[in-house]
């Protein structure tokens, strides 16, 4: 059954929230914006939490319709269709695929605007909202970034320039991607609407935004911004022409996580309900990112019709929505409300600040409301760097000015009070109001002062013989934009690995990140060093060793992981040629003498028949489990002449036409053999199912990758106390463990578990087999211990002497318990 397309319809989802001139300040977007709904030719897909990228890459290529995909990170991805594609049609027939979450046309947003004469009018809002006053207390320490996702921003204006954020890790204009972070040049932030590292503003609109939130002060020039010494990353995602993508802003957003930006302004929106976008302030939320948006100009009640994104402020507790006030406290006209979906009020009515060329001008809007706040919670957390996003927000909520004008419009019923929010002395209790009085917040929690360490690293690859990937576990939730590649050096049996990306692992709260490089497939052994300079959500850097310093030398974390060089086995039927009766089963063997964890399996046949559509063919490993590779395809094909079955093959067997030539992928993984031993007697059985038709099978050829079994585990540098477990006879000390871990896709082999008291381990990707030896011993000598001695409760009984199977998050949490000897 198909999914429903309603939600598909036409719709807005973005607009800019800027009034055109302050004479009109109720004008409605329909005046402002033309739009065009959606682009004709381009979809948005969403996968479910836990798929492999690589897989729906693959998939979703492969797809009727699909010109190019592009990736856009978490699950997420971008299809351009072909030239007369049905964009809502292919809509649908993409939204039945398993494991889509959603998938919708890419929005469009164009728009229109008229800017008023620049002016060098007071800047009454910064007296009004007591930012004058607050700056007694703080004038900013460049500590906090701010993620304007916008128009882009004028980075070399006079008042801007000095607040503009640097990243530390490109070198401009080398066209290199120095940081390894998938975009080349980008200096200052990026232009997604046009794919390159210059986000300069070539409308007006995001430059004015920044220069309300960060306009350097005590210049000598221009005006000054709510926060004046701060850091502004500039992130284009609407064009010269006025037209933007959700896609493109979603970019943005996990551009601004990924760079350690802790506050964002949206100065834009729409009334669609969008999931891609929803699931991206969620995955911000979890770093800790505070979103603030603008509740729009429509003069509505936003509670009845929710305005996005700040309509998603009923399920994300980062979300700040912001109304609009003038000069006398008043709602402004054409500013939206909500009792319950509007956190504040701030003046938005003829506001002067920055516009690109080194000008000055007044606009009016919520849009201008908004920077207002993004600014006074940049302020607030220099002051305040420790404070999590939660202290911040209640911060903000407990010292607003109660404001008639806003009782029952708002969540607070007041407008911004920078002044109130520096105030050490200030109430911390939202103020009570008619109508809608607020809950009492409680003051901010004590400090944590000791740094995260790591737990667990995990080397994986996308195939049994290659390394891509290393999953990092902390023992707490960490600052995603202070975990970055710059952090992270890798080395090989070739010698440096330079890593990509470093990408929060959805679902884990920030407590787990993927390092990802080019894949590697030497084997030997692999490292990974992790920098002090990962910082948990209070501010501290790493602390591996444990003690009461963070950031020592011995706190950065040390890992490794063995990669088993491959030996390929191959082996082919005997007794053939073999006739196929009528309506008979045959059985092919093949002896594999190589012993070793399987890691690979192809099977080349070459079978002549009058209808290969009456045939299936199965593979029986030694330990009897069967993998279908084809059955009863092909119609009335003549045969299998060399048909190669392999997992890595492009073409399935079952969208093939006969005869069958070249190779293809089953209808069953031969990944299911992964992990097994190799060694013993296969069976290729072949079976003719319909009655008519006879023939011979000439040839087949088995070839087995196969790998040693147990890379060491390694431990980071830390002190190392070698553990007791509970014995069925009497405990022994563990003196070393040898553990590998396989599955499908990815392969990973934990490679690190550091001294930790009581931890609490996110689990690896599911379906792993885990095999461990245990060697027990007095120090003096070592042996495996016997079936008697393996008493694991947690892990169930052993199947073997010295062997058993779990599931992986089990067994990580119980090495992470033990400080495990090399």
């Amino acid at each position: 059954m198909r999914h429903s397309i309603r939600s598909l319809r036409p719709r807005v989802l973005l607009r800019i929230e800027q009034l055109e001139d302050r004479s009109n300040p109720s004008a409605r977007f329909s005046d402002l914006v033309a739009t065009s709904d959606y682009a004709a030719d381009r979809l948005v897909v969403s996968f479910d939490v836990g798929g492999s990228g690589a897989d729906q890459l693959a998939r979703l290529s492969a797809l009727p319709g699909a010109e190019s995909v592009t990736s856009l990170g978490f699950g997420i991805y971008r299809v351009d269709l072909q030239p007369g594609a049905d964009v809502t049609a292919a809509a649908s027939e993409y939204a039945t695929l398993p494991g889509v979450q959603s998938a919708e046309p890419d929005r469009v947003v164009k728009l229109d605007q008229t800017l008023n004469d620049p002016s060098l009018s007071s800047q009454y809002a910064l007296t009004t909202t007591g930012t004058t006053t607050a700056w007694d207390k703080t004038t900013g320490t460049k500590g906090t970034i701010v993620a304007v996702i916008d128009t882009g921003v004028d980075y070399t204006h006079p008042d801007l320039a000095a607040n503009i954020w640097t990243n530390p890790g490109e070198i401009p204009g080398n066209g290199i991607d120095d940081d390894g972070d998938g975009y080349v040049d980008d200096v200052h932030g990026y232009d997604f609407a046009n794919n390159d590292g210059d986000p300069m503003d070539d409308g007006t609109h995001g430059t004015h935004v920044a220069g309300i939130i960060g306009a350097v002060g005590n210049n000598g020039i221009g005006v000054s911004g709510v926060d004046p010494n701060t850091r502004i990353m500039a992130l284009k995602f609407i064009k010269a022409d006025g037209e933007g993508y959700t896609s493109d802003a979603v970019r943005a957003l996990n551009y601004a996580v990924a760079h350690g930006a802790r506050v964002a302004n949206a100065s834009w929106g729409g009334d669609g309900y969008d999931a891609t976008l929803a699931t991206a302030l969620a995955r911000a939320r979890d770093a800790g990112l505070i979103f603030v948006a603008a509740a729009g100009n429509d003069s509505q009640n936003n509670d009845a019709k929710p305005f996005y994104p700040g309509g998603y402020i009923t399920g994300l507790d980062n979300i700040v929505t912001v109304a609009a006030t003038d000069a006398n406290d008043n709602l402004a006209s054409f500013s939206s409300y909500g009792a319950a979906s509007v956190t504040l009020g701030s003046p938005g009515v003829n506001i002067l600040s920055t516009l690109p060329g080194g000008r000055y001008g007044n606009l009016s809007g919520t849009s201008m409301a908004t920077p207002f706040v993004t600014g006074a919670i940049a302020l607030l957390w220099d002051a305040h760097p420790d404070w999590t996003y939660q202290q911040i927000i209640d911060k903000l909520k407990a010292s607003v000015d109660p404001v008639a004008a806003l009782a029952g419009k708002t969540i607070t019923g007041g407008r911004l009070d920078v002044a109130k929010m520096l105030d050490a002395t200030a109430p911390v209790s939202p103020p009570v109001v008619p109508i809608v009085p607020p809950p009492v917040s409680p003051p901010p929690a004590a400090r944590d002062t000791t740094g995260a360490k790591v737990l667990a690293a995990v080397f994986s690859g996308s195939t049994a013989d290659t390394f891509n990937t290393v999953r990092v576990t902390f023992n707490k939730k960490i600052n995603a934009g202070s975990f970055t590649t710059a952090d992270v050096t890798l080395s090989g049996p070739a010698g440096a690995i330079r890593a990509t990306a470093v990408t929060p692992v959805a679902g884990t709260n920030n407590t787990q990140f993927d390092i990802t490089f080019d894949a590697r497939s030497a084997a030997g052994t692999y490292t990974i060093l992790i920098g002090v300079d990962v910082f948990d959500i209070p501010g501290n850097r790493l602390n591996q060793n444990g003690n009461s310093v963070n950031g020592e030398a011995g706190d950065r974390f040390t890992g490794t992981g063995t990669l088993a060089a491959a030996d390929t086995s191959s082996a082919s039927g005997g007794s053939l040629p073999r006739a196929i009766g009528d309506l008979q089963t045959v059985e092919i063997p093949i002896v594999i003498d190589q012993t070793g964890s399987i890691a690979g399996v192809t099977l080349t046949v070459f079978i002549e028949h009058a209808n290969v559509g009456d045939l299936t063919l199965q593979l029986r490993a030694p330990d009897g489990t069967v993998v279908t590779l084809v059955e009863r395809r092909g119609s009335n094909g003549s045969g299998f002449r060399d048909t190669t079955f392999d997992d890595a093959a492009r073409t399935l067997i079952s969208k093939a036409k006969s005869p069958f030539t070249g190779s293809y992928r089953p209808e069953q993984p031969l990944s299911d053999f992964r992990g097994m031993n190799a060694s013993g007697t296969w069976t290729m059985i072949v079976t003719d199912g319909k009655a008519g038709n006879t023939g011979t099978v000439t040839s087949v050829k088995l070839a087995v990758t196969t790998t040693s079994l147990a890379p060491a585990i390694s431990t980071p540098n830390a002190d190392v106390t070698k553990p007791t477990v509970p014995m069925a006879t009497t405990p022994k000390t563990i003196l070393a463990a040898n553990v590998v871990v396989r599955s499908v896709t990815p392969v990973p082999v934990l490679v690190s578990s550091p001294t930790v008291p009581t931890p609490t381990v996110t689990a690896t990707p599911p379906a792993l087999r885990v095999e461990t030896l245990l060697l027990l011993g007095d120090g003096d000598s070592v042996r495996p211990a016997t079936m008697k001695e393996v008493e694991t409760p947690d892990l169930g009984p052993p199947h073997k002497a010295i062997s058993w199977r779990s599931q992986a998050d089990q067994l990580l949490t119980r090495l992470a318990a033990f400080d495990l000897g090399s």
